[in-house]
Formats: C-alpha cells, sequence, structure tokens
C-alpha cells in the first residue's frame, strides 16, 4: 500500500504521498481538475524556476531572505531548471484562473527539495512554499512572466528552423532557376514563369514570417514580475521588481528587463495575442505553399506533375503503387492546429475583468503548444519534402507548349482586343499562338520568336518601338482589325 503524509491549509487537512515534492495546494488542484490529462509545458516548468531562483538571489541581496534559506531555493531551483522534477509537475494545463495551481506546484516542489538540502523531510517546510519561495511574489505576475520567458526561448528555435526551410527554398529555386513553366491565376493559364521563381517566392513567404516573429520577440522581453497582485507592488521590497529581472537576464543570458507599467502588464496579454496573430500569419502562409505543393504534383498522369516530391511511405491501403504527398498533408495539420489555438487565445484575451485577465493557463497552453508544432512540423517538412523535391522539367515544358500563355507578350505590339481575338481563334483551331499570328502575317517568324521567348516573359523588358509601327501600319493588322 502507498503511504501518505497529512499536510494541513486553511481549508483543513489532506493527505499527500509521502515521497511527493509536491504538497497540499498541488494536491488539492490535481483531484478539482482532471480534465484534460495534458500537463503544463515544460519551458513554462523551467521559466518558472528560473524565476523562483532569481527570487531568491534577489530577496537575499535586499536582506529579506537570510543567505542559508536562499541558497536553498536556488539550489533547488537550478535542479527543477534541468527538468529533474518534472514529474512532480501533476497538475492539467486547464485549471483555476491565472495559473495559481502551477505557480503553487513549482512553490511547494522548490520548497520540499529546498527543505531536503537544509536536512528536514519532504512535507516540513524549514522552507516554506508561500513565506519563502513565493517571496516578493504573486502568481498574477509570476504566470505571465514566466509565460514570456518560456515563448521567447521556444519561438527562438522555431525562427531556427524558418532559416533551414528558407535556405532548402532558395536552394531549390537555384536548382530550378531555367525550369520554363505555366504561371497560372485563377487556376487558368496566364503567362510563363520560372519554377525557380515560384520557389523564390516560397523562400520570401518564410523570411517575412520569421522576421514577424523576431521582431515580436524584443517585446517578450518586458517582465512584470513583482508587481505581485495587481501591479502596485504590495509585500515587495521597493527594489524586488528590478533586481529579481536583473538576476533573470544574468541567469538566462537574455535582455529581460523590468516593465516601467507593472500595473498594466498585470492586466494585459496583447504581447501574447500579437505572439498567436504572428503564427497565424505564418500558418496562413504555409498552408498556401503546401496547397500549391499538392497541387504541382498532383498525377502523375492526370495532374500537373510538375514536381515530384520524395516518397515517404505507401499512398493507399487498397490502391496498390498509389503514393500521397504525406509529409505536405501533415505539415497542414500543423498549420491548420496553430489557426485553431490562435482562435482559442482570441477568445481568452477578452476574457480580463479589471485588474487580471485569468485566463492565462489556456493561452501558455495553446501559444506554447503552436510554437512547438511549428518548430517540429517546419524541421519535418524541411528535411522530409522539401530537401528532396524534383522538378519534372519533361511535363513542365510539354504542358508549357500547349498553353497560349506567352499570347500576352503580344499585347504591347497588337493591343489587348486583337490579341484576344487570335487566341480565341487559336483555341478554336486547335493552333498555337504563334502557328496563329503567322497565319495572319503579322510578323516575320525570327521576330515572332524574339517576342514569344517565354524566359523573356520571365521579367521586364523594353517594348520594340520601331517593330510595333511597323506591324500597326502594316496591312495585315489592319485586315484583322477589321474582324476584331
Amino acid at each position: 500500500m502507498p503511504s501518505y503524509r497529512t499536510e494541513k491549509d486553511s481549508l483543513g487537512e489532506k493527505r499527500v504521498p509521502a515521497d511527493a515534492y509536491y504538497g497540499i495546494f498541488t494536491q488539492r488542484a490535481k483531484e478539482n481538475f482532471p480534465l484534460s490529462g495534458t500537463r503544463v509545458h515544460p519551458r513554462m516548468i523551467w521559466a518558472l524556476a528560473v524565476i523562483k531562483e532569481a527570487a531568491a538571489e534577489a530577496n537575499k541581496e535586499l536582506e529579506m531572505l537570510d543567505a542559508r534559506t536562499a541558497d536553498a531555493i536556488v539550489r533547488a531551483s537550478k535542479e527543477v531548471q534541468k527538468g529533474k522534477f518534472n514529474d512532480a509537475f501533476v497538475i492539467d494545463v486547464f485549471q483555476a484562473g491565472a495559473g495559481t495551481p502551477t505557480n503553487m506546484n513549482a512553490n511547494e516542489v522548490i520548497a520540499n527539495r529546498a527543505t531536503q538540502m537544509l536536512g528536514g523531510k519532504i512535507g516540513t517546510y524549514i522552507v516554506h512554499p508561500n513565506n519563502h519561495v513565493n517571496m516578493g511574489q504573486s502568481t498574477n505576475n509570476v504566470f505571465p512572466s514566466a509565460m514570456r520567458i518560456a515563448v521567447f526561448s521556444t519561438i527562438n528555435d522555431l525562427i531556427t528552423q524558418l532559416k533551414m526551410l528558407e535556405s532548402s527554398l532558395r536552394k531549390k529555386a537555384k536548382q530550378f532557376r531555367d525550369v520554363i513553366k505555366v504561371g497560372r491565376t485563377h487556376l487558368q493559364d496566364a503567362v510563363p514563369l520560372l519554377l525557380g521563381q515560384e520557389f523564390e517566392a516560397y523562400a520570401d513567404y518564410v523570411k517575412r514570417g520569421y522576421v514577424r516573429m523576431r521582431n515580436l520577440s524584443d517585446e517578450l522581453l518586458e517582465l512584470g514580475v513583482g508587481g505581485t497582485a495587481i501591479g502596485t507592488q504590495v509585500n515587495a521590497h521597493p527594489h524586488f521588481r528590478k533586481t529579481c529581472v536583473s538576476h533573470i537576464a544574468k541567469i538566462t543570458g537574455e535582455k529581460f528587463y523590468s516593465t516601467e507599467s507593472p500595473v498594466y502588464l498585470t492586466q494585459s496579454v496583447d504581447s501574447f495575442v500579437q505572439a498567436s496573430a504572428v503564427l497565424r500569419a505564418y500558418a496562413t502562409d504555409a498552408l498556401k505553399i503546401a496547397n500549391d505543393l499538392i497541387l504541382m504534383t498532383s498525377g502523375p498522369k492526370a495532374g500537373l506533375h510538375e514536381i515530384e516530391l520524395p516518397e515517404v511511405e505507401p499512398g493507399s491501403s487498397i490502391m496498390p503503387g498509389k503514393i500521397n504527398p504525406s509529409i505536405v498533408e501533415a505539415y497542414k495539420m500543423v498549420c491548420l492546429q496553430a489557426l485553431g489555438n490562435d482562435h482559442a487565445i482570441e477568445h481568452a484575451s477578452r476574457e480580463g475583468q479589471l485588474e487580471l485577465n485569468p485566463m492565462t493557463p489556456v493561452i501558455a497552453h495553446n501559444l506554447l503548444s503552436s510554437v512547438d508544432l511549428l518548430t517540429n512540423g517546419t524541421k519535418m517538412f524541411r528535411e522530409r519534402c522539401v530537401d528532396g523535391i524534383r522538378a519534372n522539367r519533361e511535363a513542365c515544358e510539354r504542358t508549357f507548349a500547349n498553353s497560349l500563355s506567352v499570347a500576352t507578350a503580344l499585347t504591347p505590339y497588337i493591343g489587348y482586343e486583337v490579341t484576344a481575338y487570335l487566341v480565341k481563334e487559336a483555341l478554336k483551331k486547335g493552333f498555337s499562338i504563334r502557328e496563329v499570328v503567322l497565319e495572319h502575317g503579322l510578323m516575320t517568324e525570327g521576330e515572332l520568336t524574339r517576342i514569344l521567348n517565354p524566359y523573356r516573359m520571365t521579367h521586364a523588358t523594353v517594348v520594340d518601338r520601331e517593330l510595333k509601327t511597323r506591324i500597326l501600319k502594316s496591312d495585315a493588322f489592319r485586315k484583322l482589325s477589321r474582324k476584331v
């Protein structure tokens, strides 16, 4: 039979597993909120422990906490930062508002471990969770500060993956720089395009995404820890706020700084809304890229088949030999989940009343989930898809040859209406646009070859004014114009 210890709080007594590093507050929360089975993100645990270490150092420096107790808290906090006690964080991510259970979970684990270090038994609280570990703090500024530290650190991992994806896409753009294909708008033939230009655009999507993330991450450096209950700093030393944050900066090696608006930062979750919006914007762009790749690889016989994706698994349980764009589809699911997470964050951000928004636990869960999914998904997408994409030059050239996409190049010379007439005539007769123009005698074969050069159409060009004047004055053009 398991053994228990009995702990007491203002509500009464409760049994806690004898060897548990958490205490009665955590035990109550564990029983109250058996909702999803999902626990608090490891980065949040790490960030909370960073704050507890910094707070102990600050309180020691300000002579609010004796050195022996403070040093034990510091040592215990460092162990938590290394993940040694992650299994002692047992509370569901969906919990009481503002994250008080999670903050107290951290306080109790660190207090019990520090008590052990000072020779006491777990549960005797030589180091007290509230009086010592939580000194100068309140969940209302500790939890959102931990969110900022956690999101800042994890979003940098995502930025790294996006930079690597951008590099891979630019390599593909270079490989495909001479592959001519039909550019399409509304899924209809438009004008010539280089496959390399298409992939260069995808690389730009990704770059703009991580630049936005990098710009946003600077805002996450502002911390409200030390504002205590509602930002007025009640029960905290006048210098605690800035001293604590300076220690956080030292511990993390990042330029975290103390807010000058602690009341505002206790209430506001706008930085998390903005962070989620940036992730949403990238996920939306990534979905566009993914959809394009699926279209371009469609087939292999009855679709576009302009590119070939790496074959990673059989595509069907019933159709032998079928291969699906599995990696791209999985990445799309990741992006869709990020959009859903953003929706939850958007609604949670509206739930603030007066001095606090108590929905920070669900915001933290969804935001960190999106960062993790996009980080892991981007790595998978790059390694198992983008790096192995091949151009199907034959299919691109065949489709391009059968299209009328070069007809737009005629417009500067013979006008929109006449060109449209020739396109319809070519479609009706089953001719190429070249054949129709030559049939009407509008240009010589050499002139036509130069104007309809598809590579020429993939960048800005200057109209040959002498040729244009000759064509417009020709009998062939006048005769054709009367038909339009």
